[in-house]
């Protein structure tokens, strides 16, 4: 008799989640007036968004803490994945890059945006439904 087992939910939206989180990162995420930016350029260099009140690459952080905190630490783990996407949304607000050299005005968002913004939408909805599921994510 072959068995098959049942991926729950949480599961299932926890890797679909992570998997367009890391699709994204080989997208152009923003239009600029001088070329695109590709997520992979965001994710090494968004760190330094607080200089210029940007932070909502800091909730890439806070979405991996929410994960790592699911089984010890419940209620941290879907506050932190709230906060996480609450604070990714400030992304569109995001009108410009600075360089070096001037800054690079945003005209418009790209794929790599939106896919990373529904891959964290996807890792928060996990977080919240594996923190009420009967066996959590990690467990």
């Amino acid at each position: 008799m072959l068995m098959t087992a049942k991926l729950p939910l949480p599961h299932l939206g926890l890797f679909l989640g992570s998997l367009v989180w890391i699709i994204a990162l080989f997208l152009p995420v923003f239009h600029t007036t001088n070329g695109v930016v590709m997520g992979y350029w965001v994710l090494a260099t968004g760190w330094m968004g607080f200089m210029v009140f940007q932070f909502a690459w800091y909730a890439n952080l806070l979405e991996l803490l929410g994960i790592l905190l699911i089984s010890r630490h419940p209620n941290w783990a879907m506050g932190l994945a709230v906060a996480g996407i609450l604070l990714a949304g400030q992304a569109f607000w995001f009108e410009e890059i600075p360089r070096d050299t001037g800054t690079m005005h945003v005209v418009r968002l790209g794929l790599g945006f939106w896919l990373w913004y529904v891959g964290l939408l996807l890792i928060t909805f996990s977080v919240i439904f594996g923190v009420h599921d009967d066996e959590n994510i990690a467990g």
